[in-house]
């Protein structure tokens, strides 16, 4: 049985600071507090900016008293994954061993959401490199999937640490970036929101990038409002005012993809995917049938040259610097990357355009897809194979067919896991996927019956 969460979501935190019922100050010293005493066990941070964050929170409190309120984010602590930068600090994206600067200034992502309100309180864990999917970390530490009390799951990457930060209900927010679905896996696998906006539409400066036409920074938090608040704040220009989350104001024509035809799947997730259909098809929604113009093998073998030719490229130095200080799993990636040449990097942009082409062809008169977001759930730390990265098998087609999507929460499992939906949309129809979503969302509230 679905059980309602005590963990409150960032529009409830929100509004107790908006109508005077929670200060800044108080709001941030129960997210410190619950960091301090609960964070060795997650692992999720990687540093938390204690004073520069009270000195925050007591100017935004002095503003409230002043009748300012600068929005949903006013006094809201935000979570940051260690590849985006922070004036003061260094961005050293997992790694112990990558030779990284502090930061003179903010990513522009990270000033906007200042301007907003929001609260920087700390860099959050990572994959090294933003390289892998399972959420691992064998040189700096894996964060610990907090739906499992048990077991040590694996949290799902690369923005490992930002899921787990929010899903713990240590911070309200956090960002993370997504180049093959690396805040969808993460939220999948927690149990939470994330988004993958269209490449491009989310300033990208100040980010330690591993594939520069795939990498996008998004939210994740715990309801797509929530995602909505940090999207909104990172795609609008200093002094813009907030938008409401937007609402559908007219019928849509969705698809549904099979896993199955796309050729990566579990039976439990495909269970699930279709429980999922088969309540929003009660509920009124309709669907029709949609076919990828690729599969799951074109897309993992195509992607493995894109990324992997980038990451040696910007990686290779400190992998032939520093071998025995990187994560294993890391190691390998870049260590079988070397094979790519940079004509079949070329080469591959090439027919990535025309992939690409063929999605937009065959979306014509869709507005949204659905899909999982990922084939499995989320597997003990122990039983992983590492050098297997399953989890983005159905998330790498939406950066590859330049796309955005929203993972979403579904249904609950015996276990205490989540399932989660991926509503994938065409490039630019940030907007409409997440007011789809959030309509979405709404049905799933009150579901009761575990799978």
């Amino acid at each position: 049985m679905l059980s309602k969460t005590n963990i409150p979501t960032a529009g409830e935190v929100s509004e107790a600071i908006r109508t005077g019922r929670q200060s800044v100050v108080d709001t941030l010293d129960a997210c410190l507090v619950r960091i301090a005493d609960e964070d060795e066990r997650h692992h999720a941070f990687k540093s938390v900016f204690v004073e520069d964050a009270r000195r925050q929170a007591q100017v935004l409190d002095e503003e409230l008293a002043a009748g300012r309120w600068r929005g949903p984010l006013h006094g809201m602590p935000v979570a940051i994954k260690d590849n985006i930068e922070i004036a003061g600090h260094a961005a050293t994206a997992g790694s112990l061993s990558l030779k990284a600067s502090t930061a003179a200034a903010d990513a522009s992502v990270i000033a906007r959401l200042r301007d907003a309100g929001a609260i920087i309180i700390g860099q959050t864990h990572m994959v090294e490199f933003a390289f892998g999917g399972w959420g691992t970390n064998s040189a700096m530490g894996t964060p610990r999937n907090p739906l499992d009390p048990n077991h040590h799951r694996v949290p799902g990457g690369s923005s490992s640490g930002s899921a787990v930060a929010v899903a713990a209900g240590l911070v309200p927010l956090a960002l993370g970036t997504d180049t093959g679905g690396s805040v969808r896996i993460p939220a999948s696998m927690t149990g939470l929101a994330g988004f993958k906006p269209s490449w491009g539409v989310v300033p990208d400066d100040g980010l330690v990038t591993l594939c520069s036409r795939f990498d996008v920074i998004g939210p994740i938090g715990h309801t797509v409002a929530d995602c909505w608040t940090l999207f909104d704040a990172m795609t609008a220009e200093r002094g813009s005012k907030s938008r409401n989350l937007p609402s559908l104001d007219r019928p849509l024509r969705i698809g549904i993809a099979d896993p199955i035809a796309y050729g990566s799947h579990s039976a439990r997730v495909l269970t699930a995917f279709r429980e999922t259909c088969n309540l929003l098809s009660r509920a009124g929604f309709t669907f029709e049938p949609f076919v990828f113009p690729v599969d799951v093998n074109e897309v993992l073998t195509r992607t493995a040259c894109l990324i992997g030719h980038e990451a040696v490229r910007e990686f290779g130095p400190t992998l032939a610097a520093a071998p025995e200080a990187l994560d294993r799993g890391v190691h390998y990636r870049l260590s079988d990357a070397q094979r790519f040449t940079p004509a079949d990097y070329e080469r591959e942009w090439q027919i990535r355009a025309e992939r690409c082409a063929g999605m937009e062809a065959a979306m014509a008169g869709f507005d949204a897809i659905l899909f999982p977001t990922t084939p499995v759930l989320p597997p003990r730390l122990d039983e992983i194979i590492e050098r297997a990265m399953p989890l983005g098998d159905l998330t790498r087609v939406v950066n590859y067919l330049d796309l955005c999507a929203m993972a979403l929460p579904t249904f609950h499992t015996p276990e205490g896991l989540r399932h989660s939906l991926q509503i994938i949309g065409r490039k630019g129809s940030d907007d409409l996927i997440f007011a789809l979503s959030a309509e979405i969302e709404r049905h799933f509230a009150d579901v009761t019956g575990d799978i």
